[in-house]
């Protein structure tokens, strides 16, 4: 199941109908085969901006089936498989085994704070499901558990973690850990920090922004980790930061949404308690997106 994780890696967002009640497959399917075309590297599915929280087990179970179908094996499909308890994590990552996802992304099970024995147990029994290291998707704001680096190499040598989606947006802590050959590699999962991290040596990011806006991404990570180029990664950050920082202070998983819509691949409405973007907060972000020089996306293969 293990595979290397490099590159921009998209966190899908999920596509649905006009009210957000049901997922609209075939436009899921279309998403998938678009991002393989555009050339991004890797796809997470049912992550934050696929909005997993309000997704039932079976739909995040079909979304995996769908992606892995799509994928053909040309890049990583990384299935999410976080919930509120341990017992649906599970059930999900046996499912992404068994569909043939490449990576788990696990976070802690949420609400009720784990405690460092809690954690370790848990995330044990997921390399034991996915028959090596999973993706820690370490987000302290959602899950009240900021690791210290001590915590995430104890995890590593462990054989329970390879990487963390680093979304702490604690850039000192960051370069700590990219600094300590035995602490696991860091995905870039902060936007903000997203340039930075990997101008620092960070093998790639997962971030949502990518699967509406995927070739300005691209550019940005040739520019930095292929062509070696900081002025042409400077110059590319600075038409990119303002679609990420519109999004984040906006909405970002009713803005991902408006942007493709207005990109030409609409994808329904985010489903409730998210309400999707309202007209002025399109046209400001067309606005945006205008002025970063983004428009249309090719046609879907």
């Amino acid at each position: 199941m293990q595979t290397e994780l490099a590159g921009i890696i998209s966190a899908l967002f999920t596509p649905m109908n006009a009210d957000g009640t049901e997922i609209d497959e075939a436009k899921f399917a279309a998403l998938v085969r678009s991002q393989v075309a555009l050339g991004i590297h890797g796809i997470v599915v049912a992550g934050t901006t696929g909005e997993h929280s309000t997704l039932t087990a079976a739909e995040r179970k079909r979304l995996c089936e769908v992606a892995v179908a799509e994928a053909k094996g040309k890049i990583p499909v990384i299935a999410q498989i976080g919930a509120p308890g341990s017992r649906e994590a599970f059930d999900l990552a046996r499912h992404a085994v068994a569909a043939g996802a490449d990576r788990l992304m696990a976070v802690a099970p949420y609400y009720d704070r784990l405690r460092w024995a809690d954690l370790q147990r848990f995330l044990g029994q997921c390399a034991e499901i996915a028959g090596g290291p999973v993706v820690y998707y370490h987000t302290p704001r959602v899950t009240g558990l900021d690791l210290t680096e001590d915590e995430l190499v104890s995890l590593t040598r462990s054989g329970y973690i390879s990487h963390i989606k680093d979304s702490a947006a604690n850039y000192t802590a960051t370069m700590r850990l990219m600094l300590n050959p035995d602490a696991p590699k860091i995905i870039a999962g902060s936007d903000p920090a997203m340039m930075a991290t990997i101008a620092s040596g960070a093998p790639g990011s997962i971030l949502g922004a990518s699967t509406f806006i995927p070739e300005i991404c691209i550019e940005l990570y040739d520019a930095i980790a292929v062509r070696k180029n900081l002025v042409e990664a400077q110059d590319v950050w600075k038409r990119l930061w303002p679609v990420l920082n519109f999004l984040l202070l906006n909405g970002y998983v009713a803005m991902t949404k408006a942007g493709a819509e207005l990109r030409g691949m609409p994808v329904g409405a985010p489903r409730e308690p998210l309400l999707p973007a309202d007209e002025r907060a399109r046209a400001a972000l067309k606005q945006v997106l205008d002025a970063a020089g983004i428009g249309a996306l090719p046609p879907t293969p």
